[in-house]
């Protein structure tokens, strides 16, 4: 079976995907990934939607949002010091266990008719707080899985299951749902947690270089951690950017239960067919993304998908005919995901390993929190004014902000994707660790 899928992906075009797929422990990765990611799915519209049937407030989605993600932003950098030091299937095997707890908890009090908006509110926090721990390590894992020459693929390919999840996912919480409401959605979640669980026992993940090594102290790791990625002249303006587009663009998203209920007048299965349309459009993304074979277009992607996203959010916050705010999201979807792809990429292949699960436990920080954190506010503003204000004003700010960034784009491609870039860096320290970066993308 598993020579049959990789003679189709060679035949259909995807030899990348062919060869990443060859490796073992990836590929039982990545088919139990998929089931973990499609329940993630559930319990976010599950979690949403019985928000709202709750409380019925806009601040309230914000506040479960932010509950659920902003958790990272505290301990997303000692989670990334973990991943760096220790074993990363040991925690990647704690979290997932801890996932499906709570995912009992989310059952057991809602079936039982005991959950209140603060309980919900808790438990979400203490998903949050999991989280925190889990995104480090579940983006330094990946260059454990395949050679380093492999990992763009790789990135894209994982995030197509993502993001194929964030259009199934709704799906399946729309007809659970209908069928015995969120407890039968989050009984859904315990059976994904657990599938992750199994598979992270069944792979081999070699222990990272640094992790055999004498360490200094935990707190010294982080602030070196984001000292490297701040001063980097690419990666701390593409993190920077990308904070811009958490807060400004990407909070439409934790607010749509809001839009479908008071703008366009849907049920929960409205609401879940506005959430599939983002997720056809990341689906999209993420297998296009799989076809680029060319490195040197990924920082115009990356760039350029914050321009056409910023477009999207700000025409659905201006329109009430749902066919075309329906499309909006897909395009939302889709420049979400080519740009998210595209930025962690080039991040991937720009850190050295001993740097990756602190640089990317701050990427992680910003692509799940930056969004929280923004919903949180533009739910606040939204309770006085409507949903649309916040929403627009937000989408048109962030627009601004990339048309800007793209006019610079010739100096972010020249430090990411050419050799004297790589050399000629002002903010490096020319440390060693430094040069073996710049070598390794020459080499690439």
């Amino acid at each position: 079976m598993a020579k049959l899928l990789l003679r189709l992906l060679h035949r259909a075009g995807f030899g990348a995907v062919e060869q990443v797929m060859r490796h073992r422990s990836f590929r039982i990765y990545l088919f139990g990934h998929i089931p973990n990611v499609v329940g993630i799915w559930v319990v976010r519209v599950a979690i949403g939607w019985l928000t709202w049937q709750l409380t019925g407030s806009a601040l309230w989605l914000g506040a479960i949002a932010a509950a659920d993600s902003l958790p990272v932003l505290v301990l997303g950098p000692f989670g990334g010091a973990l991943a760096d030091r220790l074993d990363r299937r040991k925690i990647s095997v704690a979290t997932q266990t801890m996932l499906a707890v709570i995912a009992v908890f989310l059952t057991v009090l809602t079936v039982s008719d005991l959950m209140t908006i603060w309980i919900l509110f808790s438990l979400a926090l203490a998903r949050g707080i999991t989280f925190a721990f889990w995104q480090p390590v579940r983006l330094a894992l990946m260059p454990n899985l395949v050679p380093r020459e492999e990992i763009p693929t790789a990135i894209a390919l994982n995030s197509s299951t993502f993001n194929t999840a964030q259009f199934i996912g709704p799906a399946v919480a729309a007809g659970l749902l209908k069928l015995g409401g969120p407890s039968l959605a989050f009984a859904f979640n315990v059976f994904a947690a657990g599938m992750m669980v199994w598979t992270l026992l069944a792979i081999d993940v070699p222990l990272s270089a640094r992790a055999r090594r004498e360490r200094g102290s935990v707190y010294a790791e982080m602030v070196a951690g984001f000292r490297y990625a701040l001063t980097h002249a690419g990666i701390g303006p593409m993190l920077f950017l990308l904070l811009i587009l958490g807060i400004a663009i990407r909070p439409l998203t934790e607010l749509m239960p809001g839009f479908a209920d008071v703008v366009f007048g849907l049920d929960v299965g409205g609401y879940s067919m506005m959430v599939s349309s983002v997720g056809i459009g990341a689906m999209c993304g993420a297998i296009w993304m799989l076809r680029q074979g060319n490195r040197g277009r990924i920082t115009a992607i990356a760039l350029r998908a914050g321009v056409v996203g910023g477009a999207a959010v700000l025409l659905f916050a201006l329109t009430s005919w749902l066919p075309l705010a329906l499309v909006c999201l897909a395009v939302v979807g889709f420049s979400m995901t080519s740009g998210g792809i595209a930025t962690q990429q080039l991040v991937q292949l720009s850190v050295p390993d001993e740097m990756r699960g602190r640089v990317l436990s701050l990427f992680g920080m910003i692509f799940r929190g930056g969004p929280a954190a923004g919903a949180l506010i533009m739910g606040w503003i939204a309770d006085a004014t409507g949903l649309s204000w916040p929403v627009g004003i937000g989408a048109a700010l962030g627009l601004v902000a990339f048309i800007i960034a793209n006019g610079h784009r010739n100096r972010l491609q020249a430090v990411f994707e050419t050799a004297d870039g790589a050399s000629e860096n002002p903010n490096r320290t020319g440390d060693t660790a430094d040069r073996a970066v710049g070598k390794r993308r020459v080499e690439q």
